[in-house]
């Protein structure tokens, strides 16, 4: 009796992919941290220099 697992479409296998996919994860966040933290901080500074 051998069951073998059928491979899945959703989740990829190969390493290299999933090691792509967390530094798009990992990059994004820190885009949308970045874009979302440089405005205060810029207009802060702008403010403070007149």
């Amino acid at each position: 009796m051998t069951n073998q697992a059928k491979p899945n479409l959703r989740y990829p296998a190969c390493p290299r992919v999933q090691r792509i996919q967390d530094f798009l994860l990992l990059s994004s966040f820190g885009l949308w941290a970045a874009v979302l933290g440089l405005p205060p901080v810029l207009a802060l500074h702008l403010l403070m220099a007149n």
